[in-house]
């Protein structure tokens, strides 16, 4: 039996009212009424045996089910908004899609893209982010910058850098104390917990277990939705959080975060750009995959010894 496919109307009814947490929002901004976008997410609920949103006292809010559906199927409307304007521009070669992951985009790709920019100032670039891995749809974008093994059906990767992790902090939460160690400092700080979705958890317990502090307990947990979220809050002073590199190393250049101890350990994991088999020996695509692998080399492979700073 072919697997269920929801109509396109009751996913951007759904999507359009999770994003601003409002059926009037959502109806004003997809041009129905109030009561056609209750009645498409009513069905979508019936049709999925699940509720998306739990209602009460006028407001809305997501259920679990409700928001690890959102982060499935947002990279998936956007992929599709994008394959629908390649189609409309018919291959612009003026216009380079670019794909990529919120966090890296935001700390890594964007400071970086005034250069590109200044080098090929006659090409557009359309970007687009998502956090859902599988929303990387081979023939949607010319290239994206994805983590993972590298190893992807139909495209040819490029290793940009290798991912490092350890707990990070602003200077104010270590300094004066740096000499406790890290046993005294963690125990009596606030973790920041960073989870995508709820089968999955950030990497605390690993490194906890490679610095010999398996049983160690902080003093409270607050938990961030994805790295965006949790590096501001570390950097605002919130608490710690596992940092990873290439995410932290901006921060940790103008010290606004610190690594004051170790051990930083390697993820099995790497940062590459992968490009569509088809596309691969295009000019602009050519053009983008030179600049990013010369930038990765400057900014994003530093080794995280030659991040370290300590506050004191």
């Amino acid at each position: 039996m072919a697997s269920f496919i929801p109509p396109l109307n009751a996913l951007l009814a759904f999507e359009a009212t999770a994003r601003h947490l409002s059926f009037t929002k959502a109806a004003n901004e997809l041009h129905l009424t109030q009561a056609a976008i209750s009645h498409q997410i009513r069905a979508l609920e019936d049709r999925l045996g699940t509720t998306l949103f739990v209602r009460a006292r006028g407001k809305i809010a997501l259920t679990t089910p409700g928001a690890e559906y959102l982060e499935a199927i947002s990279g998936l409307l956007v992929a599709l908004s994008t394959a629908t304007d390649r189609a409309s521009q018919g291959g612009n070669e003026n216009t380079l899609t670019v794909s990529c992951l919120p966090t890296f985009a935001t700390e890594c790709l964007l400071p970086a893209l005034p250069e590109f920019r200044a080098a090929y100032p006659r090409l557009r670039i359309q970007l687009s982010t998502t956090a859902a891995f599988d929303a990387f749809q081979i023939n949607a974008y010319d290239v994206a910058i994805r983590y993972g093994s590298g190893k992807w059906d139909g495209v040819r990767s490029d290793w940009l850098c290798d991912e490092y992790f350890f707990p990070v902090m602003a200077p104010s939460l270590i300094r004066g104390r740096s000499d406790l160690g890290a046993q005294a400092i963690l125990s009596d700080s606030v973790w920041l917990r960073t989870y995508f979705t709820s089968l999955y958890e950030d990497d605390w317990q690993e490194w906890l277990a490679a610095a010999d502090l398996a049983d160690l307990q902080p003093s409270m947990e607050l938990g961030m939705h994805m790295q965006l979220t949790s590096l501001a809050g570390a950097v605002e002073g919130l608490g710690v959080v596992i940092g990873r590199t290439p995410l932290v190393n901006r921060a940790m250049r103008r010290e606004a975060l610190v690594s004051p101890f170790g051990p930083r350990l390697k993820s099995k994991s790497a940062y590459y750009l992968a490009t569509p088999e088809s596309r691969h020996a295009h000019q602009k695509v050519a053009c983008f995959r030179d600049w990013l692998l010369e930038r990765a080399e400057r900014d994003w492979r530093a080794g995280p010894e030659a991040l370290a700073a300590h506050a004191r």
